[in-house]
């Protein structure tokens, strides 16, 4: 595979290996059969697997979070992808509203790629909300934005 030529890449599941170890035996099979089934459609483009830290060849494994410069795929021959780079966080009702500087989002990006990361992206970078829908989670707002830089005002 020749990562300078690719312009895309496809993803199984979005953090499933959190989710894995709630359901033993059947989740690692789970996440198996979902990379085996992907890479038989033969699409000649990467998968990747996010927050999937046992993702078999020719998956690979990816970062989720503010920083993600220690992160190692669990293969030397894969690259350092970091997906999603959060410069902030799902707001609560009656929580803090989290921000992050710019500065540290700048810093954690060139520390990634010093320390080997080959591939970035920042999430959100468009945010919005689901007027008229209900949230993800309990007294999470329908606001899902992370701080991004291009807002919905």
């Amino acid at each position: 595979m020749t990562l300078s030529r690719i312009f895309a890449i496809l993803q199984i599941e979005n953090e499933y290996g959190y989710y894995e170890n709630y359901y033993k035996e059947d989740g690692k099979k789970y996440a198996l059969w979902a990379a085996k089934m992907a890479v038989s459609q033969n699409t000649s483009v990467p998968w990747i697997m996010c927050q999937q830290w046992d993702a078999p060849d020719p998956v690979i494994d990816t970062c989720n979070s503010f920083y993600c410069d220690q992160f190692k795929p669990t293969s030397p021959n894969r690259p350092k992808m970091w997906t999603e780079n959060w410069p902030g966080w799902f707001k609560t009702f009656g929580g803090r509203d989290p921000h992050r500087p710019a500065e540290d989002v700048a810093f954690s990006v060139a520390r990634f790629f010093q320390k080997g990361g080959s591939v970035h992206n920042y999430y959100m970078y468009h945010g919005g909300t689901n007027f008229g829908r209900t949230a993800g989670g309990p007294f999470i707002t329908t606001s899902y934005d992370y701080d991004a830089p291009v807002d919905e005002y």
